[in-house]
């Protein structure tokens, strides 16, 4: 059974509150929003004609551990914080300044992995798994107060956390191991209670407006050629189809799930409110933005955009650098490589490589275990 964590280190003035945190910008999803569609449209500062003009406010070494197996991910920012993983646990910083608020350590961090983070109503979400037993890992969730970065509550599950998403106060996690059946499990996000459980099913950390997609397997990860939307909240089902679809991203607004074809790893646009295909496109879904208008979506070097309604391809660039999660945002595409526009792929502003999150007119970037801010 994991260990569960055991201290929070709280540093000087954590109690105090950003000045106008409730009027803050946010990203409180690994992907921007529950659709992930690392999308954020409130973007209004950094642009074509100032993305030039952006440099560096302030950075900070993220901790490391030569014995740890969790590591660093892209950063979330609510109330005018900034929670980012690192290698001994989660810390915050203030958005504005870089100033260390508060931290959680893990209680042994050779034994537990990178979590998935999510933020909602106040609290900082943390789903993970331990890490030294491979045929029967078992996976926790966490609450922290986003505030002060202390437990809230927590959860034990029999299974590994692979998938998490967090929507309409709910968590839901999905995994198996050789020890543990296929399972989805959905939580309270207020107190950590269990909602509803669905066996031989698998899901992603994708919810589009509230509904969820599915796929049921013999409990052992091998596909029954089924997909189902369901209810994040109650667990109802929506439809059923005929299908092995893992959904990569949504539409921002939740009309379609981007999804996976398990079978032929064919990407296809899927309506959310009746699961019907809208197209299929001959492309491994990689990693994936939907901005609403354009999906793009990132290959070995390159990175390409099509449309939404019907998956045409629009344009192709290649990048002579490493690709990464594509972010949009103040019609801005993000890549790994120089800064491009969202329109047509022409380049717009310098490389920002690594993890980036863009809001509230900055760029927070993880990169080689550093943390860094940029405005311009």
């Amino acid at each position: 059974m994991l260990a569960w964590f055991l201290s929070v280190t709280l540093a000087a003035g954590a109690a105090a509150s950003p000045a106008a945190a409730a009027a803050a910008p946010v990203w409180d999803h690994p992907g921007y929003d529950a659709e992930n569609s690392h999308y954020n449209p409130a973007e209004d500062v950094i642009n074509a004609g100032s993305i030039r003009r952006a440099g560096k406010k302030w950075q900070v070494k993220l901790r490391s551990s030569d014995t740890s197996c969790s590591g660093y991910s892209a950063p979330l920012l609510s109330g005018g914080r900034v929670v980012t993983t690192d290698q001994l646990g989660v810390s915050a910083y203030t958005a504005d300044t870089g100033r260390l608020l508060w931290r959680y350590d893990w209680d042994d961090p050779g034994d537990n992995g990178t979590p998935r983070l999510g933020i909602v109503d106040g609290l900082v979400i943390l789903t993970n798994n331990g890490c030294n037993s491979q045929s029967d890992p078992d996976g926790q969730i966490v609450a922290l107060d986003l505030r002060s970065g202390l437990p809230r509550w927590r959860q034990g599950t029999d299974i590994p956390v692979v998938d998490s998403s967090v929507d309409k106060g709910v968590i839901v996690v999905s995994g198996g191991s050789p020890s543990d059946e296929d399972k989805v499990v959905a939580f309270s996000a207020r107190d950590g209670r269990t909602l509803w459980t669905r066996a031989k099913h698998l899901s992603s950390g994708v919810s589009a407006n509230g509904t969820i997609l599915l796929r049921r397997t013999d409990g052992s990860e091998a596909a029954q050629n089924e997909s189902t939307g369901v209810d994040i909240v109650t667990g109802r089902v929506r439809w059923t189809r005929k299908a092995d679809w893992t959904a990569e991203a949504a539409d921002p607004d939740g009309t379609r799930f981007y999804v996976r074809d398990e079978k032929t790893q064919l990407l296809s646009a899927v309506r959310v409110a009746d699961g019907q295909p809208a197209w299929t496109a001959p492309l491994f879904p990689s990693m994936i933005a939907v901005d609403g208008n354009r999906l793009y979506r990132v290959f070995d070097k390159g990175i390409e955009a099509f449309r939404v309604t019907d998956g045409k391809r629009l344009w192709t660039v290649r990048s002579t650098t490493e690709t990464a999660q594509p972010v949009r945002a103040g019609g801005l595409l993000y890549s790994g490589g120089q800064v491009r526009k969202a329109a047509d792929g022409t380049v717009a502003g310098p490389t920002y490589a690594g993890e980036v999150i863009v809001a509230g007119g900055r760029i927070h970037q993880v990169l080689d275990g550093t943390l860094s801010s940029y405005a311009p």
